[in-house]
């Protein structure tokens, strides 16, 4: 870990200033510089990101090691650490959601992820949140809020992005819901749906405005 962090890892990181990402507004994409892209893989590729991973889910090692290869990494270049994330997000899934092969997908197709929390009128006050999520016929919810500040939101380093929406209230639904950070919950939205027993992407993408 050493070596790659000191080779692959932080050769691209002074690229950063001379070729940032690139945003598409019409399109809503963002495009990495060709040199991360190289470290991020080199990072994946080598499977460091199985030390984020519940045991079940195929992780090695312990929290030690854990936190001594993020060192090396955040040191060598922060933005791979960043964009790598998805296997720790995953562990979130894994060990909250009531579909755990949602975060197996996750792991296996090395999908990336977010924290989706800040709103503009609550920045530091996590219970003032007004996202707010309805129960739709199908089982699925409806999320209707502002987030903001969203590390990692769009790239084209993986097939998917999963975004855990951290703050959403949901409505009309007895036992649940209600004022402060008790009455939040966490939503799963995945950047394009996919087959929740394959992991196979829809083809369809969410579309949040």
């Amino acid at each position: 870990m050493d070596r790659l962090a000191r080779e692959e890892l932080a050769a691209s990181f002074p690229t950063a200033d001379r070729d940032p990402p690139v945003f598409d507004a019409d399109r809503r994409t963002v495009t990495l510089p060709v040199e991360l892209k190289a470290a991020y893989s080199a990072y994946m590729d080598a499977e460091w990101f199985r030390l984020q991973l519940p045991g079940s889910s195929g992780a090695v090692g312990s929290a030690i090691l854990k936190w001594s290869v993020a060192e090396l990494v955040l040191g060598a270049n922060p933005a791979v650490h960043l964009y790598s994330a998805g296997p720790a997000f995953a562990s979130v899934v894994w060990h909250n959601g009531t579909r755990r092969d949602k975060a197996q997908h996750m792991v296996d197709r090395r999908w990336g992820s977010t924290m989706v929390l800040t709103e503009p009128d609550a920045g530091s006050d996590v219970g003032a949140g007004r996202t707010k999520a309805v129960l739709q016929d199908d089982g699925s919810w409806h999320i209707d809020g502002v987030k903001r500040f969203i590390t990692s939101a769009e790239h084209d380093l993986t097939d998917n992005i999963v975004h855990l929406v951290l703050t959403a209230r949901p409505v009309g639904v007895a036992g649940v819901g209600g004022p402060g950070t008790k009455g939040l919950s966490l939503y799963l939205v995945p950047k394009h749906h996919f087959d929740i027993d394959t992991g196979e992407l829809t083809g369809s993408a969410t579309a949040p405005s």
